[in-house]
């Protein structure tokens, strides 16, 4: 988890940190709209525990008859108790705040559609639906449905409505409200993270800005300006929708008035294209642990078998033996079952071992001991655990060639390290 959030705070940061200094002052909304979505997902999917190389190699990779590799410390079961208890609280602090954010969602989903159900219901000319209530305090969209206050029809100021309207309907023509629920169900997922929050902040102003360009296209800027700032204080009470008088004021009057942005500024864009080679190398980096799993399970593939042995590897079955479930329980069941030698514990040691077994046709553990060319180094009280834990694993689900159950080998490299 931690290493997660750690890529996704790297990811996110360097892409806000270009849209801030280098994009944010341009007139392409569209495109900024398209890089803050974009960059959202990408951070996320960057930030993935993915073999990158891995998923975009064009060649086919022949499974290695290696299992994940394991480590195993002097003080795991106290450390592993201790680590549950505190993942413990960081989930129901995380559920809990999870679940407020959903909630405020969900409310206002409510409230949307008890004014639709309760308003006066008008359906435009260009698909959009004119909603009338008192529920509302300023006009707002959410996909085709625009809200308007009863303060405003009755007004005698038909400019106004007319500026409002117009200011709608481009949110709803682009379909600004998928965007505002993206970023919202990411802000109930990433509630605690202030780039989620500063994501979501950056995606509505341009909304504004995208909305406030086409409305003023209808009238005069000025008296667009104007009507801005008279409305900037009318109350917000849906966190959401797209407001007409939305936050902030001065970012949109600056960019209602300035010129366009040249054509020739676009390769600013092109920015991005260096940003992400580096953040997609960052996220193919390995970290030293898995550096060093890489080479023990590199000198861990056993050889092929002989013509004619009853024994299999994995590279030519049509279906690898399972662990009950899958390796992610292996791994468990190894941290749970060996312990760290107490001839071992006195004399300080640590190191690596690698212990081959066979899975046979009926999914039972046999010959279970040292792979061949074993390092003459390594300790036997390392060894002699790993093989009883081993000897202990439940039945596996037996791996096929030919549609029938046949034996298959295994190395399963264990770290043993003190902590």
């Amino acid at each position: 988890m931690l290493p997660f959030l750690l890529k996704l705070t790297i990811c996110w940061g360097f892409f806000a940190l270009l849209y801030g200094l280098v994009l944010r002052r341009e007139t392409f909304f569209r495109a900024n709209r398209a890089y803050l979505i974009g960059t959202v997902a990408l951070g996320i999917l960057l930030a993935l525990p993915v073999d990158w190389p891995a998923v975009w190699r064009v060649e086919y990779v022949l499974p290695a008859s290696v299992l994940p590799a394991v480590t195993i410390g002097m003080e795991q079961a106290a450390n592993s108790a201790e680590h549950r208890g505190w993942l413990i609280c960081f989930w129901m602090v995380y559920g809990i705040g999870t679940g407020l954010a959903l909630l405020r969602m969900m409310w206002g989903l409510f409230r949307i559609i008890r004014m639709v159900s309760k308003g006066k219901v008008e359906r435009l000319a260009d698909g959009c639906i004119l909603i009338e209530t008192d529920e509302a305090q300023v006009p707002f969209s959410f996909f085709k449905w625009l809200f308007v206050p009863q303060k405003y029809i009755a007004s005698d100021e038909e400019h106004v409505l007319h500026a409002m309207l117009a200011h709608e309907r481009a949110h709803a023509h682009d379909w600004h409200s998928i965007d505002v629920l993206l970023v919202e169900m990411m802000c109930v997922v990433f509630w605690f993270h202030p780039l989620a929050h500063w994501y979501r902040r950056a995606i509505r102003t341009v909304h504004e800005y995208l909305a406030d360009a086409e409305a003023s296209r209808l009238t005069d800027k000025k008296q667009y300006g104007l009507l801005l700032i008279r409305q900037a204080q009318s109350g917000v009470s849906l966190a959401f929708v797209n407001h007409f008088f939305q936050s902030p004021l001065k970012q949109r009057l600056i960019m209602l008035t300035r010129n366009a942005s040249p054509a020739l500024r676009a390769w600013k864009y092109g920015l991005f294209l260096p940003v992400f080679v580096f953040l997609f190398l960052l996220a193919c980096q390995k970290t030293d642990q898995e550096l060093a799993d890489n080479k023990i399970t590199d000198q861990a593939v056993p050889s092929r078998p002989e013509t004619g042995t009853d024994v299999h590897d994995l590279f030519d079955l049509e279906q690898a033996p399972q662990f009950p479930g899958g390796k992610d329980a292996l791994v468990h069941f190894l941290s749970e079952n060996i312990r760290y030698p107490e001839t071992a514990r006195r004399d300080s040691a640590q190191g690596t071992i690698i212990v081959g077994f066979v899975i046979d046709e009926n999914g039972k553990i046999t010959d279970v001991g040292k792979t061949e060319g074993a390092h003459p180094a390594w300790r036997q009280d390392f060894m002699n655990e790993a093989i009883r834990a081993i000897e202990r694993m439940p039945d596996w689900t037996p791996g096929r060639k030919n549609g029938k159950p046949v034996k298959v080998t295994f190395s399963l490299p264990i770290h043993f390290k003190l902590r």
